[in-house]
């Protein structure tokens, strides 16, 4: 087990086992209350743990303090090959290669420890030349995220040469340097493969980055410090060009004095993008996760020795995303059998086998092999919540992963997480699956539900469930479906039998509804239910989720997954996807009602009813709503900034964008819609009287 793990004890979170079945179990980080943010950190991407106790919040930097060492922990290589190593921790490497150390230097980490006492100095020193020379010594920085940076320093060894005991200041310098900055992670990426295609050994050659912060010849100080613009840098390249060039003839380069000691970034501000991660969380018991509650403060400060104020309306934004497993380790390692295809290995074992560091480097056992994500037995990361309370779409499990991004638009402004609550509660049963099917296609060819497109479709939605002792079941359902749903019947028992649902058990939500049952799912009762319901699909693809809950109980709902439930349903699934033939235009269905309107404020017919339909559009989309006189000129106009598929009504009154009732006649209703698919218009006619 790579991570450390917390059970519930630990945690403070421990509950009797009669109390387990009803009772909210609740995840706390800082607060006064809660567990550190320190113990709890796996990743840190410039997030300050110690400036205010139980919070966190963005490193604000001192531009007299070296934010190399203010970060950590610092790997070697452009491309870390240790087992802890996750993108955004810093890193260092020495030529371009990810892997081999081109030269005598062989660790660059000397080089951003902090420490004087720890250098490379030499007198005569040769940077590996021929055809695969360096063509100059240099090395590359990345920060992990972008930072205010103002101020770039090399500084030498303190002492003297034990040998000559000339003192390396002033006496060892870099006559010509150049310091180069980038904030392109893609490109640094394929700087091997612009230059390696053919040659191992060409990971040398020099490329600067795109950012060109200092090009120096003639130079004498021993220190160089290299002072720009503040600006958001993440990756630094400083080049040490030799005395004698290298002609491509077999020759190597070489620097007559070479001393390096340290290499320092400094900026000034708040960093705009940080990132926290958690270690791996063992909660102690499989749960269902309920809502994740922030509480954030928002903070101006304007210079290192002030004091930060309360600044309500900062430019900041917060996101918490939640992952879930049913075991410790939410990666897979992998070696490979005798016929070179991956197989999967322990961690531990992982870390004995022979990394693979050269393309030619075989694909065999013995050999490390590739670290995937654990889809078995890990969920996805949630989507960002961005406001307390709201709740991830997570599955029930009993580990859990935590990650919290915040960023600032300003310099001086940053938001600040006091804590971090995450709602858990027991299962309501081990296990509860649905699958869906259209009610005169149960067992669908391609074993997934076909629907016409904005057609309202009956369908049957059956739930089972396994349960464990102790579980205490549910009494309640929601169905959340991708358009409005309407509730039909309920089937119960094994078998299925009809029962009757009582007009006030049913509830209708904006997308769905609630049922509640007249008799509880549980161990000792039934364990099965049907359902038969009408919606409408308006994409290519959606899927009817549910949730079940137990009523009078302060548990969390828990949600239903995708399965096998009956043999009668071929599915096994929850999602639905479109009849091919039936997808059209993103804008249909246009009609306006009545055709002919007076608003004339009797009452009757004083209000025209513009109604459309939308398809495909993901995430929303801006429609514009318009009246044009038969000149074309536009005499009204609403903008809908934020609609999702589905049907849509506008309502005009008939007066024009001042007010004015708009003379008698005939005028065109004009729909408008931005799509991913191109823009898509229609009209229709609307008639004026009085």
């Amino acid at each position: 087990m790579r991570g450390t793990f917390f059970a519930l004890v630990a945690l403070g979170l421990l509950v009797s086992p009669r109390e387990s079945a009803t009772q909210r179990i609740d995840l706390r980080l800082g607060g006064e209350d809660g567990q550190s943010w320190a113990d709890q950190t796996a990743l840190n991407v410039m997030v300050d743990l110690t400036s205010s106790p139980g919070a966190i919040q963005p490193l604000f930097l001192d531009p007299n303090v070296n934010v190399i060492t203010q970060i950590g922990p610092w790997f070697r290589f452009r491309e870390p090959v240790e087992l802890d190593f996750r993108p955004g921790m810093p890193h260092v490497w020495r030529a371009i290669g990810s892997i081999r150390e081109v030269g005598r230097v062989a660790d660059a980490l000397i080089f951003i420890d902090g420490d004087r006492s720890t250098y490379y100095a030499s007198s005569g020193f040769t940077a590996h030349g021929g055809q695969g020379g360096v063509e100059g010594e240099f090395y590359s920085i990345d920060l992990g995220t972008r930072i205010p940076a103002e101020r770039f320093v090399m500084l030498p060894p303190e002492g003297t040469e034990p040998i000559t005991q000339e003192p390396y200041n002033p006496n060892y310098f870099f006559p010509r340097y150049e310091l180069t900055a980038s904030n392109d992670e893609v490109a640094i990426k394929l700087q091997d493969g612009a230059w390696c295609t053919n040659h191992f050994w060409c990971v040398g050659f020099y490329i600067p980055l795109d950012i060109v912060l200092a090009s120096v010849e003639g130079n004498l100080e021993s220190t160089i410090e290299v002072s720009f613009p503040r600006q958001y840098l993440r990756f630094f390249r400083m080049r040490f060009i030799p005395d004698s060039q290298c002609c491509r003839d077999g020759q190597n380069t070489s620097f007559e004095r070479y001393a390096v000691s340290e290499l320092e970034v400094y900026g000034r501000g708040v960093v705009p993008e940080v990132r926290w991660e958690s270690k791996v969380i063992d909660l102690g018991q499989i749960v269902n996760i309920g809502q994740v509650h922030l509480g954030v403060s928002t903070w101006r400060k304007d210079a290192v020795a002030s004091e930060p104020e309360a600044e309500p309306e900062a430019p900041t934004q917060v996101r918490v995303s939640v992952r879930t497993g049913l075991d410790d380790e939410p990666v897979a390692y992998h070696t490979y059998n005798d016929l070179r295809q991956p197989t999967e290995v322990s961690a531990t074992d992982y870390a004995r086998l022979k990394p693979r560091r050269w393309p030619f480097d075989p694909p065999a056992a013995g050999w490390a092999g590739p670290i995937t994500e654990d889809r078995d037995n890990w969920s996805f990361w949630s989507p960002p919540l961005e406001q307390s309370g709201e709740k991830p779409r997570v599955p029930r499990g009993r580990f859990i992963m935590l990650r919290v991004e915040m960023d600032s638009e300003s310099l001086e402004s940053f938001a600040r997480i006091d804590s971090l609550v995450v709602e858990t509660s027991p299962l309501l049963a081990e296990r509860i699956l649905g699958e869906v099917a259209v009610v005169d296609d149960l067992q669908p060819e391609g074993r997934v539900a076909l629907l016409p497109v904005g057609e309202r479709t009956e369908l049957v939605y059956e739930i089972g469930t396994e349960f464990a002792a102790g579980q205490a079941g549910f009494d309640g359902v929601r169905v959340l479906a991708p358009s409005t749903a309407e509730f039909l019947s309920l089937e119960m028992g094994n078998p299925l039998q009809p029962v009757t649902v009582e007009p006030a058990d049913v509830v209708s939500e904006e997308r769905g509804f609630i049922v509640y049952l007249p008799r509880p799912l549980s161990p000792e009762g039934d364990q099965r239910l049907r359902l038969r319901l009408e919606t409408a699909l308006y994409n290519a693809s959606g899927a009817l989720r549910a949730e079940v809950f137990r009523r009078e109980q302060a548990g969390l709902p828990q949600e239903v997954e995708s399965g096998d439930v009956s043999d009668e349903i071929g599915t096994n699934q929850l999602r639905m996807v479109a009849v091919e033939s039936s997808l059209g235009s993103v804008l249909r269905q246009l009609e306006v009602q009545p055709s002919v309107f007076t608003p004339q404020g009797d009452g009757i017919n004083d209000i025209v009813s513009i109604r459309f339909t939308l398809f495909q559009v993901l995430g929303g989309t801006e429609v514009e709503v318009g009246m044009y006189s038969l000149e074309g000129q536009r005499v009204w106009q609403q903008v809908l900034e934020v609609q999702r598929v589905g049907p849509q009504e506008v309502e005009w009154d008939g007066r024009d964008a001042a007010g004015t009732l708009v003379p008698p006649g005939v005028y065109m209703a004009r729909v408008r819609v931005e799509a991913d698919q191109g823009d898509s218009a229609q009209l229709q006619v609307v008639g004026v009287a009085y």
